[in-house]
């Protein structure tokens, strides 16, 4: 029988090469630090997700360093959602924090299954504590259609923000506005809600770079140059990776927000009835 043109690809055989290996790597990766390292989160579950839901809405920035136990450093607005999830109990909270984290980076991954093979330490872990880097990658993701979901990164990790680069490098206008728009509306209900703490939390971010400070500008340049490079090439997996980049601290689980790039593999080309092309290819064939 006759092998699949597949199987005689020369690329077609690199790339599988290459998969199968950041597979293998993935995997050999987790082992070492589940099993050798003895990483202990697992018995903790959402921990980080356990942060959110005991936040007090009226005082969250009372232990606001970043690293430190139990350290709230979100918006207000973030909390106060969260003062109404923390009226669930704490073991039906993790449960359904827990899985709903998980679904969502199943979903990410459905274009390519293997994804979750190769980012399984870093998923894990942000399944396993609960933070919310899978939800962001999701939220840029549906944000090329949905900008307003943008609301979700500039009012909680803030500095991923970056990313709406895009937008502005593409001449979204009406797309930027969308982001910047929700993001203002929900803001102005938070503040109306409760002045003081948007005050408190405007210190919080003055006053707690800490280590992270000096490294945090050179990342924030470095993920805009990326943003705005993969707009102007259509290039739509920039923009989960500058958002990772420009994390106000990138932990382990940080790398989490890679699946967003496997996601945008699927993400619709066409917006308001018109097919999407690169800026770069239509102005040059204006000028021609």
């Amino acid at each position: 029988m006759a092998q699949p043109a597949s199987d005689r690809d020369p690329t077609a055989l690199r790339r599988r090469a290459i998969r199968d290996g950041l597979i293998l790597f993935g995997l050999l990766a987790t082992a070492y630090w589940y099993l050798v390292l003895g990483d202990s989160n697992w018995r903790g579950p959402s921990a980080d997700g356990l942060v959110y839901w005991a936040v007090d809405p009226a005082d969250p920035y009372r232990a606001a360093t970043v690293g430190a136990l139990n350290a709230y450093l979100y918006s207000p607005a973030f909390a106060q959602v969260f003062g109404v999830i923390g009226l669930l109990p704490r073991e039906v909270f993790i449960v359904v924090w827990t899985l709903i984290i998980a679904m969502v980076a199943v979903w990410l991954a459905r274009p390519w299954p293997a994804a979750l093979l190769i980012l399984l330490l870093p998923v894990s872990q942000d399944v396993v504590i609960g933070n919310i880097h899978v939800l962001m990658a999701a939220a840029i993701v549906l944000g090329f259609r949905w900008p307003g979901f943008w609301a979700f990164i500039l009012l909680t990790k803030v500095t991923p923000g970056v990313g709406l680069v895009w937008f502005a490098v593409r001449r979204e206008w009406r797309n930027l506005a969308i982001a910047l728009g929700v993001t203002a509306s929900i803001a102005i209900v938070s503040f109306a809600i409760a002045p003081q703490t948007w005050s408190d939390w405007i210190s919080v971010l003055r006053g707690n770079g800490g280590n992270e400070s000096g490294r945090l500008i050179p990342r924030l340049v470095l993920a805009v140059i990326i943003c705005a490079w993969g707009g102007l090439t259509d290039r739509r997996w920039t923009m989960p990776l500058a958002a990772m980049i420009a994390l106000p601290v990138i932990w382990s689980d940080a790398f989490a927000m890679l699946l967003g790039c496997v996601a945008v593999g699927r993400s619709p080309r066409a917006t308001a009835g018109r097919v999407e092309r690169p800026i770069l290819v239509v102005e040059a064939q204006a000028e021609g």
